[in-house]
C-alpha cells in the first residue's frame, strides 16, 4: 500500500484554502488542484509499504505521546522555488513552526526503517496545487507573490493519521489506517 502520515486541518481552514485554490485556477495557470478532502500537512511520506510495515508503523505511532498544537495557516510559496514552481503550498509562520516541528521529528524518527528514506530538509507545508506546465506562469507567480502572507485561519492540530493512498486517474483516494489523538 502507498502510505503517509498526516496532520489534518479543520474545515474552516480548508474552506479558506479552497477559496485560494479557485483563485489559482482562475489565473489560467496549468495547475492540478489538490482535492479539498485531501488537504493536510504531511508529516512523513512512506511510499509503497507492505501490510506488515503498515501494522508496524501503526504500532509505533500508537506508542507516541504527542502534544496538540494551535497554529495559524499563513503564507503561500512554491517548490522548488517561484521561478520554476512545481508545487504551490501553504504553511505556518516561521515563529509557529517550532510548535509543530518537534512533534513531526518524533514521528519521523519513530518510523525509521519503514518506507522511503528522504534526506531532503523537512519543510512543513500543505500542498495546494501541482503545476503541470508553464502556461500563464507569470499570472501564477503573481498570485503566489500577492498571497505570500495571506492568513487562512487558525488550525487546532489535534490528530495525526496514518493514511493509505490509492492513485486513480481523477486523483488519489485516501483512507485512514490509524488515527492518533494528540494530547
Amino acid at each position: 500500500m502507498r502510505a503517509f502520515v498526516a496532520l489534518e486541518v479543520p474545515a474552516q481552514v480548508v474552506d479558506s484554502l479552497a477559496a485560494f485554490q479557485r483563485e489559482l485556477f482562475s489565473s489560467g495557470a496549468d495547475v492540478k488542484l489538490v482535492e479539498r478532502e485531501n488537504l493536510h500537512f504531511t508529516a512523513k511520506f512512506l511510499g509503497e509499504i507492505s501490510e506488515a510495515q503498515a501494522a508496524e508503523a501503526e504500532s509505533r505511532l500508537r506508542k507516541l505521546s504527542l502534544k496538540s498544537a494551535r497554529v495559524e495557516v499563513r503564507g503561500v510559496g512554491a517548490f522548488p522555488d517561484l521561478s520554476r514552481p512545481r508545487v504551490v503550498w501553504a504553511s505556518v509562520p516561521k515563529g509557529q513552526a517550532g510548535l509543530v516541528l518537534p512533534m513531526l521529528k518524533e514521528v519521523i524518527d519513530s518510523l525509521d526503517g519503514i518506507g522511503e528514506r528522504d534526506d531532503r530538509p523537512f519543510q512543513l507545508h500543505l500542498t495546494l496545487a501541482r503545476v503541470r506546465s508553464g502556461r500563464n506562469l507569470r499570472e501564477l507567480q503573481q498570485a503566489v507573490r500577492d498571497n505570500a502572507d495571506r492568513s487562512f485561519g487558525i488550525a487546532d492540530l489535534i490528530s495525526l493519521k496514518l493514511k493509505s493512498s490509492h492513485l486513480t486517474p481523477k486523483g488519489p483516494i485516501y483512507h485512514d489506517v490509524g488515527v492518533y489523538r494528540l494530547a
